[in-house]
């Protein structure tokens, strides 16, 4: 009987080298973590897992930031309580009714006191009695403000700053106005006779800031959540 004679499987198998596939693996791992990044989360949780280093030392205190006083401008007749897409349906109105001039009335406010509102046309009038009026009422406003927030430091470099958060569609005279009202009563509460005139007297005065303007590029509703925002502080 003739005998049949066929390959076996082993025959038909292809050789496979791993060395390439590997040196792929080992590429893309050191790739990855040569190029991954912590997220502040993961280094809080790492802080917190056990280690054997022995007792940990403990942690420094946070700063407790210092309080400050909020000047706020911004359009009359805003009050405090809305959403911001209310605000900003509040500005379009107001922005509409005068028809692309810019915006005059506005509120003054220190933190939760009643705010007192300003006329700004007559901001740039050259001297008159209604220009005199308009300065005084704030001059006055800000100034028993000043005095009611006192904290009795040893120097007024140690009081509390003044930061002004003027909303930045509004013209920056407001802002100025609200300056110079703020440095008149420190002279008024430190009985000083002349004005800061010199580097070392300003370096010793309260400090006084503003805000910076804010950037609307990147969003239409920029402008009532700035409102919200400078409305509801304290």
């Amino acid at each position: 009987m003739a005998k049949k004679f066929g390959r076996k499987p082993e025959d038909n198998a292809v050789p496979m080298d791993m060395t390439p596939m590997i040196d792929c693996i080992f590429l893309l791992l050191i790739f990855f973590i040569l190029t991954s990044k912590f997220t502040p989360d993961e280094k809080a949780i790492a802080s917190l897992m056990p280690t054997d280093k022995g007792q940990a030392a403990a942690a420094s205190p946070s700063p407790v930031p210092k309080e400050q006083v909020n000047i706020k401008i911004y359009p009359a007749p805003m009050v405090k309580g809305h959403q911001p897409s209310e605000y900003l349906a509040q500005l379009k109105n107001i922005r509409a009714q005068l028809g692309g001039k810019p915006i005059n009335n506005v509120y003054i406010q220190i933190g939760g006191d009643n705010p007192i509102e300003v006329d700004g046309r007559f901001l740039v009038l050259q001297g008159g009695d209604e220009v005199k009026r308009q300065v005084d009422n704030v001059h006055a406003y800000i100034l028993e403000a000043m005095k009611a927030r006192m904290t009795g430091a040893a120097s007024q470099k140690e009081e509390q700053p003044v930061l002004i958060h003027c909303y930045s569609g509004l013209s920056w005279k407001f802002a100025i106005l609200a300056y110079d009202a703020v440095r008149n009563a420190e002279l008024k509460i430190t009985g000083a006779v002349k004005a800061l005139e010199n580097k070392a007297q300003l370096q010793s005065a309260r400090e006084v800031m503003f805000t910076p303007p804010r950037i609307r590029n990147y969003s239409s509703n920029e402008d009532g959540n700035e409102l919200y925002e400078i409305i509801s502080m304290r």
